[in-house]
Protein backbone atom coordinates (compact mmCIF):
# COMPACT_ATOMS: atom_id res chain seq x y z
CA UNK A 1 0.00 0.00 0.00
CA UNK A 2 1.22 3.29 -1.04
CA UNK A 3 0.32 4.97 1.87
CA UNK A 4 2.62 2.56 4.51
CA UNK A 5 6.30 3.44 4.00
CA UNK A 6 8.91 1.04 5.47
CA UNK A 7 12.39 1.96 7.13
CA UNK A 8 15.10 0.51 8.89
CA UNK A 9 16.96 0.94 12.07
CA UNK A 10 20.05 -0.78 11.65
CA UNK A 11 23.13 -1.76 14.03
CA UNK A 12 25.76 -3.77 12.03
CA UNK A 13 24.09 -6.28 9.96
CA UNK A 14 21.13 -6.42 12.05
CA UNK A 15 17.88 -4.75 11.03
CA UNK A 16 14.91 -3.56 12.74
CA UNK A 17 12.15 -3.22 10.31
CA UNK A 18 9.56 -0.10 10.53
CA UNK A 19 6.57 0.38 9.41
CA UNK A 20 4.95 3.68 9.30
CA UNK A 21 2.34 5.83 7.45
CA UNK A 22 3.21 8.30 4.71
CA UNK A 23 0.34 10.64 5.37
CA UNK A 24 -0.54 12.38 8.53
CA UNK A 25 -4.17 11.77 7.56
CA UNK A 26 -2.90 8.13 8.05
CA UNK A 27 -1.85 8.51 11.45
CA UNK A 28 -4.21 6.64 13.50
CA UNK A 29 -5.20 2.83 14.61
CA UNK A 30 -7.79 2.48 12.18
CA UNK A 31 -5.19 2.78 9.30
CA UNK A 32 -3.04 0.67 11.00
CA UNK A 33 -5.93 -1.84 11.16
CA UNK A 34 -7.17 -1.63 6.91
CA UNK A 35 -3.22 -1.91 6.38
CA UNK A 36 -3.25 -5.33 8.45
CA UNK A 37 -6.02 -6.45 6.93
CA UNK A 38 -4.52 -6.73 3.48
CA UNK A 39 -0.74 -7.07 4.62
CA UNK A 40 -0.38 -9.41 7.73
CA UNK A 41 0.80 -11.83 5.56
CA UNK A 42 3.96 -9.57 4.52
CA UNK A 43 4.09 -8.31 7.74
CA UNK A 44 4.86 -11.86 9.07
CA UNK A 45 7.34 -12.95 6.40
CA UNK A 46 9.44 -9.68 7.41
CA UNK A 47 9.13 -10.28 10.51
CA UNK A 48 10.44 -13.63 9.79
CA UNK A 49 13.26 -12.49 8.17
CA UNK A 50 14.41 -9.65 10.51
CA UNK A 51 13.20 -10.78 14.06
CA UNK A 52 10.50 -8.08 14.45
CA UNK A 53 8.41 -5.14 13.34
CA UNK A 54 8.06 -1.83 14.74
CA UNK A 55 4.92 -0.19 13.71
CA UNK A 56 5.53 4.01 14.55
CA UNK A 57 3.22 7.04 14.62
CA UNK A 58 -0.12 5.17 14.11
CA UNK A 59 -1.13 7.04 17.30
CA UNK A 60 -1.85 3.76 19.31
CA UNK A 61 -2.86 5.25 22.18
CA UNK A 62 -4.54 2.72 25.12
CA UNK A 63 -4.94 -0.94 25.89
CA UNK A 64 -7.93 -1.59 23.84
CA UNK A 65 -5.66 -0.20 20.86
CA UNK A 66 -3.14 -2.44 21.76
CA UNK A 67 -4.87 -5.54 21.83
CA UNK A 68 -7.03 -4.75 18.67
CA UNK A 69 -3.71 -5.06 17.08
CA UNK A 70 -2.12 -7.97 19.12
CA UNK A 71 -5.52 -9.55 18.02
CA UNK A 72 -4.41 -9.63 13.91
CA UNK A 73 -1.55 -12.28 15.43
CA UNK A 74 -3.55 -14.13 17.98
CA UNK A 75 -4.05 -17.42 15.50
CA UNK A 76 -5.08 -19.70 18.56
CA UNK A 77 -5.44 -18.98 22.44
CA UNK A 78 -3.68 -16.24 24.34
CA UNK A 79 -0.71 -17.09 25.98
CA UNK A 80 -0.24 -15.77 29.95
CA UNK A 81 2.34 -15.61 32.19
CA UNK A 82 1.93 -18.47 34.59
CA UNK A 83 5.53 -19.79 35.29
CA UNK A 84 7.10 -16.05 34.13
CA UNK A 85 10.18 -15.29 36.05
CA UNK A 86 10.21 -11.34 36.08
CA UNK A 87 8.04 -9.02 38.18
CA UNK A 88 4.86 -7.88 36.12
CA UNK A 89 1.29 -6.73 36.79
CA UNK A 90 -1.26 -8.37 35.21
CA UNK A 91 -3.80 -5.58 33.76
CA UNK A 92 -6.27 -8.03 31.92
CA UNK A 93 -6.59 -11.15 29.96
CA UNK A 94 -3.09 -11.03 28.49
CA UNK A 95 -2.44 -7.33 29.17
CA UNK A 96 1.08 -6.92 31.39
CA UNK A 97 3.36 -4.53 32.67
CA UNK A 98 6.48 -4.94 31.22
CA UNK A 99 9.26 -6.02 34.17
CA UNK A 100 8.87 -4.05 37.35
CA UNK A 101 12.43 -4.66 38.08
CA UNK A 102 14.16 -1.08 39.64
CA UNK A 103 14.37 1.33 37.33
CA UNK A 104 18.43 2.02 37.99
CA UNK A 105 18.93 -1.83 37.00
CA UNK A 106 19.49 -3.02 33.44
CA UNK A 107 18.11 -6.34 32.01
CA UNK A 108 20.06 -8.70 30.15
CA UNK A 109 18.97 -9.34 26.51
CA UNK A 110 16.97 -12.73 26.40
CA UNK A 111 14.03 -14.92 24.65
CA UNK A 112 11.13 -14.96 26.76
CA UNK A 113 10.23 -17.57 28.94
CA UNK A 114 13.29 -19.73 27.08
CA UNK A 115 13.70 -21.73 29.97
CA UNK A 116 10.25 -23.03 30.89
CA UNK A 117 8.69 -25.97 28.18
CA UNK A 118 5.85 -22.95 26.83
CA UNK A 119 7.01 -19.83 25.61
CA UNK A 120 5.50 -17.15 23.09
CA UNK A 121 5.92 -17.73 19.37
CA UNK A 122 5.30 -13.25 19.45
CA UNK A 123 5.72 -10.80 22.05
CA UNK A 124 4.65 -7.08 21.69
CA UNK A 125 5.63 -4.32 23.53
CA UNK A 126 3.83 -1.22 23.45
CA UNK A 127 4.78 2.45 24.26
CA UNK A 128 2.34 4.04 26.49
CA UNK A 129 4.89 6.34 28.37
CA UNK A 130 8.62 7.03 27.28
CA UNK A 131 10.72 7.19 30.49
CA UNK A 132 12.07 10.85 30.68
CA UNK A 133 15.33 9.90 30.29
CA UNK A 134 16.47 6.11 29.23
CA UNK A 135 14.31 2.61 29.16
CA UNK A 136 15.24 2.21 26.01
CA UNK A 137 14.24 -2.11 25.15
CA UNK A 138 17.53 -3.45 23.57
CA UNK A 139 16.83 -6.04 20.86
CA UNK A 140 19.41 -8.54 19.02
CA UNK A 141 18.93 -11.04 16.49
CA UNK A 142 19.66 -14.83 18.25
CA UNK A 143 20.90 -16.13 15.09
CA UNK A 144 23.34 -13.30 15.04
CA UNK A 145 24.20 -13.73 18.40
CA UNK A 146 25.63 -17.26 17.60
CA UNK A 147 27.97 -15.59 15.54
CA UNK A 148 29.80 -13.31 17.97
CA UNK A 149 29.83 -15.07 21.32
CA UNK A 150 33.14 -17.71 21.43
CA UNK A 151 32.49 -21.08 19.40
CA UNK A 152 33.15 -22.50 23.19
CA UNK A 153 30.67 -21.14 24.63
CA UNK A 154 28.20 -21.94 22.06
CA UNK A 155 29.14 -25.71 21.90
CA UNK A 156 28.87 -26.22 25.07
CA UNK A 157 25.34 -24.62 25.62
CA UNK A 158 24.05 -26.61 22.56
CA UNK A 159 25.71 -29.79 24.24
CA UNK A 160 24.70 -29.93 27.57
CA UNK A 161 21.47 -27.66 27.71
CA UNK A 162 20.91 -25.63 30.60
CA UNK A 163 19.51 -26.26 34.25
CA UNK A 164 17.09 -24.03 36.45
CA UNK A 165 16.67 -23.74 39.54
CA UNK A 166 14.19 -21.57 41.27
CA UNK A 167 12.92 -20.83 44.97
CA UNK A 168 9.74 -19.63 44.82
CA UNK A 169 8.58 -18.31 48.88
CA UNK A 170 4.89 -18.60 49.90
CA UNK A 171 4.57 -14.59 51.26
CA UNK A 172 7.42 -12.24 51.56
CA UNK A 173 11.15 -12.56 50.30
CA UNK A 174 13.32 -12.01 47.30
CA UNK A 175 11.88 -12.50 44.22
CA UNK A 176 8.62 -13.49 43.33
CA UNK A 177 6.26 -15.83 45.34
CA UNK A 178 4.79 -19.28 43.84
CA UNK A 179 1.17 -17.72 43.61
CA UNK A 180 2.32 -14.89 41.73
CA UNK A 181 4.41 -16.85 39.00
CA UNK A 182 1.74 -19.43 38.61
CA UNK A 183 -1.25 -16.86 38.86
CA UNK A 184 -2.75 -19.80 41.44
CA UNK A 185 -3.46 -19.82 45.23
CA UNK A 186 -3.85 -23.42 45.61
CA UNK A 187 -0.84 -25.67 45.89
CA UNK A 188 -2.82 -29.04 44.41
CA UNK A 189 -3.35 -26.95 41.07
CA UNK A 190 -0.11 -25.90 40.96
CA UNK A 191 1.44 -29.24 41.49
CA UNK A 192 -0.58 -30.43 38.43
CA UNK A 193 0.73 -27.70 36.60
CA UNK A 194 4.30 -28.49 37.22
CA UNK A 195 3.66 -32.24 36.58
CA UNK A 196 2.21 -31.21 33.23
CA UNK A 197 5.23 -29.09 32.15
CA UNK A 198 7.98 -32.11 33.38
CA UNK A 199 8.93 -29.11 35.91
CA UNK A 200 10.65 -31.38 39.22
CA UNK A 201 9.67 -29.70 42.73
CA UNK A 202 9.52 -29.65 46.61
CA UNK A 203 7.78 -28.08 49.15
CA UNK A 204 9.35 -26.74 52.36
CA UNK A 205 7.16 -25.14 54.60
CA UNK A 206 5.01 -22.78 52.41
CA UNK A 207 8.36 -22.38 49.81
CA UNK A 208 8.19 -23.85 46.65
CA UNK A 209 11.74 -25.15 45.21
CA UNK A 210 12.10 -26.07 41.09
CA UNK A 211 13.81 -27.25 38.46
CA UNK A 212 13.77 -28.09 35.10
CA UNK A 213 16.39 -28.26 31.70
CA UNK A 214 15.53 -26.26 29.19
CA UNK A 215 17.87 -25.52 25.65
CA UNK A 216 20.73 -23.88 24.91
CA UNK A 217 20.05 -23.29 21.01
CA UNK A 218 17.06 -23.80 19.19
CA UNK A 219 16.34 -24.85 16.06
CA UNK A 220 13.47 -22.16 15.13
CA UNK A 221 10.34 -24.10 13.52
CA UNK A 222 9.49 -21.90 10.78
CA UNK A 223 13.20 -20.72 9.56
CA UNK A 224 15.13 -23.56 10.40
CA UNK A 225 17.37 -21.14 11.57
CA UNK A 226 20.05 -21.83 14.81
CA UNK A 227 19.46 -19.42 17.47
CA UNK A 228 20.84 -18.62 20.72
CA UNK A 229 17.64 -19.59 22.97
CA UNK A 230 18.45 -19.74 27.10
CA UNK A 231 18.83 -17.56 29.92
CA UNK A 232 21.27 -18.42 31.99
CA UNK A 233 23.26 -15.82 32.15
CA UNK A 234 19.90 -14.01 33.62
CA UNK A 235 19.49 -16.66 35.96
CA UNK A 236 22.59 -17.27 37.62
CA UNK A 237 23.51 -14.54 40.70
CA UNK A 238 26.32 -13.57 39.17
CA UNK A 239 23.91 -11.17 36.90
CA UNK A 240 22.99 -9.62 39.79
CA UNK A 241 24.75 -6.53 41.07
CA UNK A 242 27.87 -7.54 43.20
CA UNK A 243 27.04 -6.76 46.31
CA UNK A 244 23.60 -9.00 46.09
CA UNK A 245 25.66 -11.21 44.25
CA UNK A 246 27.68 -11.70 47.26
CA UNK A 247 25.16 -11.81 49.76
CA UNK A 248 23.15 -14.17 48.23
CA UNK A 249 26.14 -16.50 48.10
CA UNK A 250 26.90 -16.41 51.72
CA UNK A 251 23.30 -17.09 52.89
CA UNK A 252 22.79 -19.94 50.28
CA UNK A 253 26.30 -21.52 49.90
CA UNK A 254 24.73 -24.27 52.20
CA UNK A 255 21.70 -25.37 50.48
CA UNK A 256 22.16 -23.86 46.68
CA UNK A 257 18.39 -24.73 46.01
CA UNK A 258 17.39 -21.91 47.87
CA UNK A 259 18.91 -19.17 45.11
CA UNK A 260 15.55 -17.33 44.29
CA UNK A 261 17.15 -18.56 40.67
CA UNK A 262 20.05 -20.38 39.51
CA UNK A 263 21.36 -21.55 36.25
CA UNK A 264 23.98 -24.78 35.34
CA UNK A 265 24.82 -27.16 32.96
CA UNK A 266 22.39 -30.25 32.26
CA UNK A 267 24.91 -32.61 33.98
CA UNK A 268 25.08 -30.20 37.34
CA UNK A 269 28.25 -28.87 36.18
CA UNK A 270 28.96 -24.99 37.04
CA UNK A 271 28.95 -22.52 33.39
CA UNK A 272 31.68 -20.30 33.71
CA UNK A 273 31.15 -16.90 35.08
CA UNK A 274 33.48 -15.50 32.82
CA UNK A 275 31.09 -17.12 29.78
CA UNK A 276 28.07 -15.44 31.45
CA UNK A 277 29.78 -12.19 31.36
CA UNK A 278 30.76 -12.12 28.16
CA UNK A 279 27.19 -13.47 26.88
CA UNK A 280 26.33 -10.64 28.74
CA UNK A 281 28.02 -8.08 27.72
CA UNK A 282 28.49 -8.86 24.10
CA UNK A 283 24.40 -9.21 23.91
CA UNK A 284 24.59 -5.15 25.08
CA UNK A 285 27.44 -4.51 22.87
CA UNK A 286 25.52 -5.37 19.28
CA UNK A 287 22.08 -4.68 20.17
CA UNK A 288 20.15 -2.34 18.33
CA UNK A 289 18.92 0.42 20.41
CA UNK A 290 16.59 3.25 19.89
CA UNK A 291 14.57 5.26 21.75
CA UNK A 292 10.70 5.00 22.95
CA UNK A 293 8.24 7.41 21.20
CA UNK A 294 4.69 7.55 22.72
CA UNK A 295 1.98 5.18 20.83
CA UNK A 296 4.80 2.90 19.30
CA UNK A 297 4.56 -0.93 19.09
CA UNK A 298 7.17 -3.40 18.53
CA UNK A 299 6.82 -6.84 17.59
CA UNK A 300 9.52 -9.30 18.02
CA UNK A 301 9.88 -13.32 17.12
CA UNK A 302 10.42 -14.29 20.76
CA UNK A 303 13.16 -17.18 19.10
CA UNK A 304 14.75 -15.10 16.72
CA UNK A 305 14.90 -11.87 18.71
CA UNK A 306 15.59 -11.39 22.23
CA UNK A 307 14.85 -8.37 24.37
CA UNK A 308 16.26 -6.09 27.50
CA UNK A 309 15.81 -2.91 29.25
CA UNK A 310 18.04 -0.16 29.53
CA UNK A 311 17.93 1.85 33.42
CA UNK A 312 15.53 4.67 33.06
CA UNK A 313 14.75 8.25 35.32
CA UNK A 314 10.99 9.60 35.57
CA UNK A 315 7.71 7.42 34.87
CA UNK A 316 8.07 4.39 32.30
CA UNK A 317 4.95 2.41 31.21
CA UNK A 318 5.50 -0.65 28.43
CA UNK A 319 2.79 -3.16 28.69
CA UNK A 320 3.28 -6.60 26.95
CA UNK A 321 1.25 -8.73 25.27
CA UNK A 322 2.19 -12.61 24.18
CA UNK A 323 0.74 -15.02 21.81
Amino acid sequence: MSSINSDFIKKGEQCLYVIKPNKRTLQNVEALKKYLEVEKQSVLENCLKFGGILFRNFNISSEKDFISIVNFFRESSSLNYVDGNSPRTKLRENVYTSTEYPKEYSISLHNEMSYSKKWPDLIFFFCHTPAAEGGETPIIDSRYLLTVLDPEIVENFRKHRIKYTRYLVGDKGFGKTWSETFECNDKSEVENLLKSMNIDFFWEDNNLAISNIGLGTAVHPKTNDEVWFNQANQFHPSNLPDDICKMLKIMHMENPHRFPHYSCFNDGSEISEKHLKQITRKSFDHAIVFPWQKGDLLMLDNMLMAHGRLPFKGDRRILVSMC
